[in-house]
């Protein structure tokens, strides 16, 4: 099963290479400490003729490092294949321009002192040769003209583990351009010579290059993509599965990712079956001049997942008093005593209103016609003005058959010969929703067992205005509204006596009950169903382009990084 599948262009996996990747590494990294090293100097003979020193058995040890002024920008990413020779791997190139490192110097040596004197009333000079070993501590501060770190990481999902992994292969180093700026108080500075320079310039590199990359960038991945699961949890006990799906994770060609995720919701542990688990298609990477950095298709199945999760959590269900209502006297017994002779007795007394859900809302992917604004700005432009005028009382209506939008127009009095072109531009395809509810009136006269009105309801909606953002409880998700295209209440019964009212349930329905249940579906559909997605990135909503499909939602987007 895959009820969501993905697809990463070059334009995506460089944005977080750039925008996570290398800002978070080089934040990490500029309080790192470099590794302490040995530099080992040959021996040599400094000072002047007649006044000079052999140095040996010298020992420069460079601990306590820091780095100072260090910021790493990435170079480039590319795709290809590991040490192996077959795995996928993307190696990502990273620069570090002119920064310093901060260590202490401690050199430690052997010196043969040689100079001469002349002993008083002597004009020969008798040669000395004085032993000794000294040490010096100093402040050191090489510079760095450039650091390349090319960085090779493997992107996977562990099955055993049900977890997505990134795992840094290898972190090769390299840093070049180097000023050792040997202190000026050190013995080295009685030769230094190409030879003593190249030891120090390298020890000082080695010193650098020996960093561990490797762990801090795989703890920088592993946090940032196990955050992915998370991203699938909705609160109440309502969970999407965000791990691998049927078609797995595919490199095509080395240039993007295809992957499919299984999808779907449980509820307290029990996982939304549905009628026929999906398997999506994967779409194609967006190519390398594309700017959008993803292609996702979300099924239909994720949408019917979220409805069966909602009722099953009982958040279908509501209780409507009058004072939930724009009009209380929807729900007050007096507004229908001349409608319904047998209320008389509690005219006095309030309703409340219980809607429950007897089964999951079912949605199918089905032609619609929707008088949408951008449908009657086209039709304004195609009818005569008097047929246009005789449509503004459908404005907003939106129908899952053609009888139906037929019907009304016929009884707006528009002639036959426009119903095509009224039709072809409603026409479009669309989700519809079923729902099967209950419809229960309980007469509020303060007895134990309160009179009731029970009813029926059978109502369709239609899926409108699909668009990515933010519930509240953080998600990213597929959200989207519901218009109702209809409904019928049936009387099912009543323990008022002689109450015979088989049409009242469709008098009160859309005063006493549609308000706050449009509340309901309404705060459905602004949880909507999540996307998979890491921490501190976000999906462009203002410019996503979400469309319907058949059987699936089709998504290009961009994501940001917070």
């Amino acid at each position: 099963m895959q009820a969501i599948t993905l697809a990463i262009g070059k334009q995506g996996i460089t944005f977080f290479a750039q925008h996570y990747l290398a800002g978070a590494l080089s934040a990490l990294l500029s309080k790192m400490t470099p590794p302490d090293k040995s530099v080992g100097v040959p021996n040599f003979t400094g000072g002047v003729v007649g006044d000079s020193y052999d140095y040996s058995n010298i020992k420069i040890n460079l601990n306590g490092g820091s780095l100072r002024n260090f910021s790493a920008a990435l170079d480039k990413v590319t795709q290809g294949v590991g040490s192996d020779g077959k795995t996928p791997v993307f190696n990502v190139n990273m620069q570090a321009r002119n920064f310093q490192a901060l260590y202490n110097w401690v050199e430690s040596f052997h010196y043969m002192h040689n100079y001469t004197t002349v002993p008083y009333g002597s004009k020969i000079p008798v040669w000395h040769h004085d032993p000794g070993d000294g040490s010096n501590t100093f402040s050191y501060s090489p510079g760095f003209g450039q650091l390349d770190v090319t960085i090779v990481i493997q992107f996977s999902f562990d099955k055993d583990k049900n977890q997505w992994e990134f795992t840094v292969q290898k972190a090769s180093p390299n840093a070049s351009n180097i000023s050792a700026n040997i202190p000026g108080g050190s013995i080295l500075q009685d030769q230094v010579n190409s030879c003593t320079r190249s030891h120090v310039d390298d020890a000082t590199a080695q010193a650098i290059d020996a960093i561990d990359f490797a762990t801090p960038v795989n703890q920088l991945l592993t946090g940032i993509v196990q955050t992915i699961p998370g991203s699938g949890n909705l609160g109440n006990g309502i969970v999407y599965d965000f791990s691998l799906g049927d078609s797995g994770m595919l490199f095509p060609n080395n240039d993007g990712i295809q992957i499919g995720i299984k999808g779907g919701a449980s509820f307290n542990g029990t996982p939304f079956s549905g009628p026929t688990p999906p398997s999506l298609p994967l779409p194609v990477p967006p190519a390398d001049n594309d700017a959008h950095h993803l292609n996702l298709y979300v099924s239909n199945f994720e949408l019917e997942a979220l409805h069966w999760a909602f009722y099953k959590a009982g958040k279908l269900n509501t209780v409507v008093n009058p004072t939930d209502l724009p009009d209380p006297q929807a729900l007050k017994v007096a507004t229908y005593v001349a409608l319904e002779k047998s209320l008389l007795p509690y005219k006095a007394f309030a309703m409340q209103a219980q809607i429950t859900q007897n089964a999951a809302p079912v949605t199918l992917a089905q032609t619609v016609w929707e008088l949408t604004q951008n449908v009657m700005n086209t039709l304004q432009s195609q009818l005569p003005q008097n047929v246009f005028a005789l449509m503004s009382g459908l404005a907003g209506n939106a129908y899952v058959s053609q009888a139906a939008l037929e019907s009304d127009l016929q009884s707006a009095n528009v002639p036959a010969q426009y119903f095509s072109a009224i039709e072809n531009a409603a026409k479009r395809m669309g989700l519809a929703v079923t729902q099967n509810m209950n419809f229960d009136l309980l007469i509020q006269n303060g007895s134990p067992t309160p009179p009731d009105i029970k009813f029926s309801l059978q109502r369709t909606d239609v899926l409108t205005t699909l668009k990515l953002g933010v519930n509240s409880n953080n998600n990213q998700t597929l959200q989207y509204d519901f218009l109702s295209t209809g409904y019928q209440a049936a009387f099912i019964s009543s323990s008022v006596p002689g109450f015979k009212g088989d049409n009242f349930g469709t008098i009160i329905w859309p005063v006493g009950g549609e308000p706050q249940y449009d509340k309901v579906l309404a705060d459905m559909g602004a949880t909507g169903a999540p996307i998979p997605i890491m921490n501190g990135f976000q999906f462009d909503f203002a410019n996503a382009q979400v469309s319907l499909q058949q059987g699936y939602i089709s998504i290009l987007a961009n994501v940001k990084y917070q």
